[in-house]
């Protein structure tokens, strides 16, 4: 069996069919494994490092907690920084503590000015959902079939929520990114994890890597596929390394590329009208991510943890390594994370203005930052030959719309990624899309398929 990518999905599907006895072999356009789990640690020091693609975990990922105790992987806690956070929003600048009462900025009534964002998201969304939610395989019945055509904004306001209350959430949540554009399925996907969230220690390319080393010499690296033909008896993957065109035979195919790179591949025969539909439609977001290692923990002497909820440009700024508190005199590193259009529009400055561009901002935001200022490194998705986005982000409908085809073999040619599942960008996702691969590949060969 051929499977084409080394990020999660592909490697959870070539784990699962080496552990069923199939011989399985990964090709991988990188020289890395992981997909878009991407942990940097150049030119960091004091062995510092940033997640520059996935960052957390949950403890309710049943796969994903299935390989890391399976690998011996050692968890840190992804959770909320016990020292106030800072908010830049409408031109105030102010920090909030835990249980803290804010006057935020924002057009609330007085019982909703009591909340912080997170109690406003389980007010008007979490507690309002059905109880349906919990069983996300049913995405394409009722009600989260009705739930996938409302946008989350629509869903909201439907519960009550002012436009006070849908700024707020869309300046200060992760559920709040694409408010008019996000299916309120997907929203509660991203928002209805109750288990506690995490990171690797290390890097969560540990995750990957570790994989990678299980299947040993079956993942090729350097070798980028460039088209897949079903031949009626099995499948040829043709592949580039280096100069070199390479042929590989087998029975079956799992392409486990993202769709930005699914589009490029040349598939014969052509997939059908409906596949190739939702090939083309299903959308993705960019997100260029900037880390910034400062030669001290310098927003320490204000009080106040690193990360920054804001409406400028630098959209929301995380601190690196998760998990590691740094004190005030350690080095550390700030994230600027900027998401969608806003990500691609930074993307394109000149190489010599990005970080320009952040710095700027990261100086209003915490003052004396460019004293501390040491080095950086961007990432800008869009820009990634090997993954054209982010991550897939259903609008409404889409999943009802296009999930079923971006699931379905296409005769030899079976398919994974977080695109082809409920849980669209995460890592959970990813290892589910290629278990199910995997099993479909299982149960053809034991039909004798």
């Amino acid at each position: 069996m051929i499977v084409v990518g080394a990020g999660l999905a592909g490697l959870a599907a070539a784990w699962e069919l080496d552990e069923a006895g199939h011989e399985v072999t990964v090709l991988e356009a990188k020289p890395r494994p992981g997909g878009r789990v991407r942990t940097l640690r150049d030119p960091f020091a004091d062995d510092l490092y940033a997640e520059a693609g996935a960052m957390l975990f949950s403890e309710t990922y049943t796969q994903a907690n299935r390989y890391i105790d399976e690998l011996g992987l050692e968890r840190v806690d992804g959770g909320q920084p016990e020292l106030p956070v800072l908010f830049h929003m409408r031109g105030e600048r102010f920090a909030v503590g835990p249980d803290e009462q804010v006057d935020w900025p924002y057009d609330l009534d007085e019982e909703e000015q009591e909340l912080e964002p997170v109690s406003l998201v389980q007010r008007y969304f979490l507690e309002t959902l059905p109880p349906e939610v919990a069983e996300l395989e049913a995405w394409n019945e009722p009600p989260l079939r009705e739930l996938d055509e409302l946008s989350l904004e629509e869903y909201l306001r439907e519960q009550g929520a002012s436009q006070g209350v849908l700024d707020l959430i869309a300046d200060t949540t992760f559920l709040g990114r694409r408010i008019d554009r996000t299916s309120t399925l997907t929203s509660a996907q991203l928002g209805g994890l109750t288990g506690a969230p995490f990171a690797l220690k290390g890097g969560n390319d540990r995750l990957p890597l570790g994989m990678a080393q299980r299947l040993g010499q079956n993942v090729r690296y350097g070798v980028a596929a460039t088209d897949i033909r079903d031949t009626g008896f099995g499948v040829e993957v043709r592949a580039r390394r280096g100069p070199r065109t390479e042929t590989y035979e087998a029975d079956r195919a799992i392409c486990a590329v993202p769709l930005g790179v699914l589009k490029e591949l040349e598939v014969n025969p052509q997939m059908p009208q409906g596949k190739e539909q939702a090939v083309s439609e299903m959308p993705y977001v960019e997100a260029t991510r900037t880390f910034m290692q400062v030669k001290r923990s310098f927003w320490r002497d204000e009080g106040v943890a690193g990360r920054v909820y804001t409406d400028l440009p630098v959209g929301r700024v995380d601190r690196h390594p998760w998990g590691d508190p740094a004190g005030p005199n350690e080095r550390s590193i700030l994230e600027s994370y900027v998401f969608d259009e806003a990500a691609a529009e930074y993307a394109a400055l000149p190489e010599d203005e990005r970080l320009e561009h952040v710095l700027e901002h990261m100086e209003e935001l915490q003052p004396g930052f460019q004293e501390h200022f040491e080095a950086a490194v961007v990432k800008a998705w869009g820009e990634d030959p090997y993954a054209r986005g982010h991550a897939s982000w259903p609008r409404p409908g889409d999943m009802t719309s296009h999930l079923e085809a971006l699931q379905e073999p296409h005769g030899h040619i079976h398919f994974a990624g977080e695109h082809t599942t409920v849980w669209s960008n995460s890592m959970e996702g990813a290892l589910r899309s290629g278990v199910r691969a995997a099993w479909e590949i299982d149960e053809a060969a034991a039909a004798g398929g």
